[in-house]
């Protein structure tokens, strides 16, 4: 539910108005219950010999019956929360076995639900307030029951100390204000400056008719004026230490700073005259996020011509520490909107992605083929490609991007159509890769290069061409007598130097051979780390997937890439393209 800052603030007048305990005490609970909605609302104090806890006072509920009744020590949801000193929201009381029944069958009521706060002061209990049955809602909440504390905590120093006019006035002070930026922060999208909200709920809450946020710039050795109540036209934006000697002070000491008269300190005279402040008096707090000062919030002319003391001291650094909880509190939301927008832009970006990697046909010319890829990151520089040139003749393509995420992919775009439109102008390997190497190398910003492999097939001839760019080995697996031959070919990965040459090599294929194309992530996972060991379990499954073929090799690879995946940070993308003629 929500709470109305007037209610906070008609507490404080009820509480200035009277100094009588009981009066006191009855102005709580009226509130309370009040401000919560309630049926009830009752005071249990400690007995100091039983430990007992007895009705001081009741508002609501059968206050007349149940007055000086005894729970004994640790019945209850009140005797539970005084003997743990922890807070409680019950719901459901009767069917919670800690609840005490006796209560409401001596005052013939009915408890649906209860809330309840231990009121302690310096280590020792006073005794518990405790709140029941909600109207206008079903239950209560836990932002019911961070008021309920904060009552209760005001309410056991009025009961030890008789001082219920101050210390009360003190916390609801900073209720409202912890309310009002909360409620700033709630109203405030994540990119909004959430100060300039804050000003003038603060300056009211604290009876100030100036106030000021200003964060330091490490950089330009000045303050911006975060946010501001009433500062007079003549204040620029950012200010220095010249022009802002009480802030630059508190910021560089780390302390806090109460002036009472700042013409008695001739280095603040003339900045205090310059500015018309109507009173000499003035406060100053350091902001700390984070265990850095940040900035400061300043304080100044309080509306009844007073002068600042210790108790506007001690208020206004928990008003800093609060704005710089709502401070790291918008950082948070920035940064998680931000983090969210980026997670959407990444799922995008690997869904286009996957769209760019072309669906690769079950069969080309009777010849079986499979492939399957897997980044590292949400997208990758990995990636795979078919050209198709006549009935005949087609080729296959497979490279890998340095690096990995999203500038592998950005320059996975650029190589992929450079390789691309450069195979519809020779589809012979060397020719190809040394044409492209020349664009790529055009293209490349900050280092980056790409590795390639490419095949070209002619079914009629069952002859294999091929090229590679600095690729790793690939496999051609004999079907014949189960031989594996290293496919490779001289030339260095494309987009590093602007003349490289690429080596072209043939070889014929026989029936049944199985080709692996694949890159270095497939050899560095199956190996756990070891290329060699993983080359060696590659082949393994390649001999393993003769007679079933392709699709088999990728299933395989695809089962062990998931046992893999839960023992080890996957490092590297994982792309594989197997053809079996």
């Amino acid at each position: 539910m929500n709470y109305d800052i007037e209610q906070f603030s008609a507490i404080n007048k009820r509480i200035n108005s009277s100094l009588k305990l009981s009066d006191l005490l009855t102005i709580i609970l009226d509130t309370t219950k009040d401000m919560l909605k309630s049926e009830g609302c009752s005071i249990l104090l400690t007995d100091p010999i039983t430990e007992d806890l007895y009705f001081y006072i009741v508002r609501g509920g059968g206050d007349s019956l149940i007055k000086g009744e005894i729970v004994p020590k640790g019945k209850g949801i009140a005797g539970y929360v005084a003997l743990t000193g922890t807070p409680l929201i019950v719901n459901n009381p009767y069917n919670d076995e800690r609840f005490y029944e006796d209560i409401d069958s001596k005052s013939n009521f009915h408890t649906r639900n209860i809330i309840c706060s231990p009121m302690i002061l310096i280590d020792r209990l006073v005794g518990v307030i405790e709140v029941v049955n909600s109207t206008e809602r079903e239950s209560f909440t836990d932002d019911d029951l961070k008021v309920l504390m904060y009552i209760a905590d005001s309410a056991a120093i009025a009961i030890t100390h008789r001082q219920l006019y101050h210390d009360l006035a003190t916390r609801l002070k900073e209720l409202e204000i912890m309310y009002e930026i909360s409620q700033a922060i709630a109203h405030s999208s994540p990119s909004e400056n959430i100060f300039p909200k804050i000003m003038q709920p603060l300056a009211s809450s604290v009876g100030v008719k100036r106030a000021s946020i200003l964060l330091y710039n490490t950089n330009t050795d000045e303050f911006s004026i975060a946010a501001s109540h009433n500062l007079p036209e003549s204040i620029n934006l950012y200010v220095n230490k010249d022009n802002a000697p009480i802030a630059y002070r508190v910021y560089t000491s780390g302390d806090p700073l109460l002036v009472s008269n700042i013409m008695s300190d001739p280095s603040l005279a003339s900045f205090a005259r310059t500015h018309e402040y109507i009173t000499p008096s003035f406060i100053s707090i350091p902001l700390r996020y984070k265990n850095t000062i940040i900035g400061v919030l300043n304080l100044a002319d309080k509306l009844d011509k007073s002068s600042f003391d210790a108790h506007d001291l001690r208020v206004a650094t928990t008003i800093a520490n609060q704005i710089v909880e709502a401070y790291q509190n918008s950082i948070y939301l920035q940064q998680t909107e931000e983090q969210r927008r980026l997670a959407q832009e990444i799922d995008i970006a690997a869904e286009i992605q996957q769209r760019i990697l072309p669906k690769i046909p079950h069969a080309i010319n009777s010849h079986r083929l499979a492939a399957f890829n897997k980044s590292a990151k949400e997208v990758g520089g990995d990636f795979y490609d078919i050209f198709q040139f006549d009935n005949d003749k087609f080729g296959l393509l497979i490279a890998d991007i340095s690096g990995k995420g999203i500038p592998a992919a950005l320059f996975m775009g650029t190589a992929r159509n450079v390789l691309r439109a450069e195979s519809r102008i020779n589809n012979q390997p060397g020719q190809l890769l040394t044409n492209a190497n020349k664009y790529i190398y055009e293209d490349s910003e900050y280092g980056m290069f790409v590795t390639a492999f490419y095949m070209l097939i002619d079914s009629h001839n069952k002859l294999l061409t091929y090229g590679s760019g600095g690729h790793n080995n690939q496999l051609l697996v004999r079907s014949r007598n189960k031989d594996t031959i290293h496919l490779n070919a001289k030339g260095i990965a494309l987009g590093i130097i602007n003349n490289a040459q690429y080596e072209e090599k043939a070889l014929f294929f026989e029936d049944n051979d199985l080709v692996v194309m694949f890159t270095d992530g497939v050899l560095d996972l199956l190996g756990n780390g070891n290329m060699d060991e993983g080359e060696k379990k590659l082949i393994e499954y390649s001999l393993q997937s003769l007679e079933k073929g392709p699709d088999f090799l990728i299933s395989r690879l695809k089962n062990n890439l998931i046992v893999q995946d839960i023992d080890k940070e996957f490092l590297d993308d994982f792309t594989v393209l197997a053809i079996q003629f």
